[in-house]
């Protein structure tokens, strides 16, 4: 499976070089988006986004005429979310249908992931599509980019300083974008960005939320380790990460305690102060990870921790760490 670089496509783009079938997928979404505006540009595009379209839909517009060029061309946005709906049946019939799709009707998907499965209806996108790879710029490249984006603004920044901007920015285009461009409008007519504008204007960019760093907690996923380290690496204090996990882990062990004794869950959620649906979500999630006496035995050890940081002086970052460690390797 030949795969072609986004970059390579964008820069030089002919519609008619490809096939019907198109997938786009990886980690970088700024490119994805220049693809789709390059697309919009030479030709009529139907717009779907995976949590919204049912399969019918999508199908819909490949057996209607054109009004304003040749051809039918859809663009299929978070493609995991649509197949992820689709019956036993619809993912069968999804299949045949791709591989009847013929110039000069065209659809795009544009997925996510970062790695493409082996099970249908990637297996069958694998063999008939011109699959198209997303990634994020290396280190260097991305470097380069920002700088590029400043001098074409007519402004000077010292190396120095753009390596503590870059570093702010998470190797992600799209936050580049922004974020930059909110620099260069606070500098205004200044010719040169120095390290206090970016200090004073650039919020960094949180690699992983806090609430994907509770959910591989739970799941005794060794990759806590690393979201941790990529949330203290910028905004997060690690104190601020602990005093987190604590208060869910009380959280839990109280409806727990709760749902024990009998209770409705509504009383117990608003017995904790958890009002929002989404965080009752995850509440109920964790809850069904954990017994009750492990949580008492999590909330014994991170105080213990506490205890050691303020009174033995413990390197605050380091024994959290070794905390999540031996939380997520034992049995």
């Amino acid at each position: 499976m030949a795969e072609k670089s986004i970059v390579q496509l964008i820069k030089s783009f002919d519609l008619y070089q490809l096939k019907p079938v198109v997938f786009i997928y990886g980690s970088e979404e700024l490119l994805k988006k220049q693809l789709i505006d390059r697309l919009k540009k030479i030709s009529e595009v139907h717009i779907f986004w995976g949590d919204e379209t049912t399969y019918s839909q999508l199908r819909e517009v490949f057996f209607s005429s054109s009004l304003f060029s040749e051809g039918n061309v859809a663009v299929l946005i978070e493609f995991e979310h649509f197949v992820g709906k689709l019956s036993k049946e619809e993912l069968t019939d999804f299949s045949s249908f791709l591989k009847n799709i013929k110039l000069p009707d065209r659809v795009f998907f544009i997925s996510r992931k970062e790695k493409l499965p082996s099970k249908e209806p990637y297996k069958t996108i694998k063999s008939i599509a011109d699959i198209v790879v997303s990634n994020r710029l290396t280190p260097k490249a991305f470097l380069i980019s920002v700088k590029k984006k400043i001098e074409s603004a007519g402004k000077k920044i010292d190396d120095e300083t753009l390596r503590y901007l870059v570093s702010m920015l998470g190797n992600d285009l799209w936050t580049a974008k922004q974020e930059v461009e909110k620099l260069l409008l606070y500098v205004g007519e200044r010719e040169e960005i120095t390290l206090k504008d970016v200090t004073q204007v650039i919020t960094p960019k949180v690699l992983q939320s806090v609430f994907v760093f509770l959910d591989k907690f739970f799941q005794k996923s060794p990759d806590v380790v690393k979201i941790y380290r990529e949330l203290t690496d910028t905004t997060h204090h690690p104190f601020e990460i602990q005093s987190l996990l604590l208060n869910h882990i009380n959280k839990l062990l109280l409806f727990k305690t709760m749902m024990q004794k009998g209770k409705t869950e509504e009383a117990a959620f608003s017995q904790i102060g958890v009002n929002h649906p989404a965080m009752k979500g995850t509440i109920k999630k964790h809850s069904s990870y954990v017994k009750q006496e492990e949580l008492i035995d999590m909330i014994k050890k991170l105080y213990n921790v506490e205890k050691m940081q303020k009174i033995d002086f413990l390197d605050i970052k380091e024994s959290f760490e070794q905390f999540l460690i031996k939380q997520v390797t034992s049995g």
